[in-house]
């Protein structure tokens, strides 16, 4: 049952970071690659910004709990599980963004659902 809470931690957290730093960088603009002057002042303009700030925040919170997660459970059944974090982000970017998802990628989202199932039933083993 922990595992499960982390990873559902690990899942949540990413949703939220990258959603956030998505909205954040919307706000900020388009940053410019074309000189290191460019980047660096686009850089300090959106790291300024409280969306992105807040997005940091809830990555490096996935971050510890990905590492609790990686110290009791195999990578390979790790990461797959934590896939479904691309489901809950095209869902949360199309309700909060405003995105609109084709119906192709709404079908490449079910095939990583079932693919999550297909590991959710396979059987695991603790590390260590």
């Amino acid at each position: 049952m922990r595992n499960f809470v982390v990873l559902t931690w690990i899942v949540v957290l990413q949703v939220l970071g990258n959603v956030s730093l998505s909205r954040g960088m919307r706000l900020v603009g388009r940053v410019s690659l074309a000189s290191p002057a460019t980047l660096m002042a686009g850089g300090i303009h959106a790291l300024t910004n409280p969306w992105i700030l807040l997005g940091i925040a809830f990555l490096i919170a996935y971050f510890l709990c990905y590492l609790a997660a990686l110290s009791r459970l195999e990578l390979s059944y790790v990461l797959p599980m934590t896939s479904s974090n691309y489901v809950l982000t095209a869902l949360l970017a199309s309700w909060t963004l405003g995105e609109t998802l084709s119906a192709t990628r709404w079908l490449g989202t079910c095939m990583i659902c079932g693919g999550i199932l297909l590991v959710g039933l396979s059987q695991r083993k603790k590390v260590g």
